[in-house]
């Protein structure tokens, strides 16, 4: 089958494992860059998904002056749009007219901008989510859950010795402050924090698996809507997928994919599970251990990229 991905061309992103998740299942897959020719992408990013008032000068983006000449020229089986922040509603509507299309949607409730009136256009939305009605509401034909994925070729089990004894990764978020302001020797990698100490810039690839692996007790702080969203994050199965030891905040389905991980409701509870994780290195050995089993057994991009494939 031949499958056109469009969405952003970068390392270590959804489409960049999914890209390779199917070339594995043996498809002919390309990769349309949303953000060719794009100077400032953060910025056009953050203008279009977090507001409305863009969205009649996405027209005038490269992506939406070219995509249709050039769909034409690859002519896929199927397309699949992981997030489409830039696609305008116009070309939306033609490509559906004349393809099979998809919504790959990795941000949960998020950016609802970017949704309202366009998920008609697909014939189906893959998201995280296992709280569908978020979308249904918003127009969506059919809404499949496909989880969040490891790949065990980056996300591996390191021999090397372990520098911090808690650290989280990523981006700055209200919720996310809070939690780790109770927190005196935490280690933060990501942007936008505002404290000094023992804070440093993001990590990817294989600086971020190393930091994993460094780590006795990772700490997973999801955004407030992948919680409401019944979304385990990405982390969570790339911890679980290099051996490492986390704990996540309590989100239904977490023990449905992993029976074992440790999860907390508040900080005062995040706090006692730290003090007691910190002094059971056997136990610590054995979740963690497990957990990596699991998600090589059943959470590999290859299953969730099989999941989508059954649903086309």
């Amino acid at each position: 089958m031949r499958i056109l991905i469009v969405g952003m061309d970068r390392k270590y992103n959804a489409e960049f494992f999914f890209k390779k998740a199917f070339e594995k299942l043996g498809h002919d897959v390309l990769l349309l860059n949303e953000y060719e020719g794009i100077e400032y992408p953060l910025i056009t990013r953050i203008l279009h998904t977090r507001t409305s008032l863009f969205k009649y000068y996405l027209k005038n983006l490269p992506i939406n002056k070219n995509m249709i000449k050039e769909i034409h020229e690859i002519d896929p089986d199927v397309i699949i749009i992981f997030k489409g922040e830039l696609v305008s509603e116009d070309n939306l509507k033609r490509i559906s007219e004349n393809y099979d299309s998809y919504l790959y949607y990795p941000d949960t409730f998020r950016f609802k901008p970017i949704l309202k009136n366009r998920l008609k256009y697909f014939s189906a939305v893959f998201t995280a989510a296992n709280e569908k009605d978020f979308y249904l509401s918003l127009g969506a034909r059919r809404v499949v859950t496909v989880p969040w994925a490891c790949d065990p070729e980056l996300h591996r089990k390191l021999e090397i010795n372990k520098l911090y004894n808690v650290s989280f990764i990523g981006t700055w978020y209200p919720n996310r402050g809070r939690i780790v302001r109770g927190f005196d020797d935490i280690y933060v990698f990501g942007s936008y924090w505002l404290r000094r100490k023992n804070t440093f810039p993001p990590v990817y690839g294989e600086e971020y698996v190393k930091v994993i692996n460094e780590t006795i007790i990772n700490l997973n702080l999801h955004n407030n809507t992948d919680i409401l969203a019944d979304a385990p994050n990405m982390r969570t199965f790339e911890i679980s997928g290099c051996g490492g030891f986390q704990i996540a905040n309590s989100i239904r389905s977490i023990k449905k994919y992993f029976p074992q991980m440790p999860t907390f409701s508040d900080v005062h509870e995040l706090k006692e599970m730290v003090d007691y994780y910190l002094s059971s290195s056997d136990e610590i050995d054995e979740i963690s251990l497990k957990n990596q089993e699991i998600c090589y057994r059943n959470y590999k991009y290859e299953d969730s990229a099989k999941k989508i494939i059954e649903n086309l």
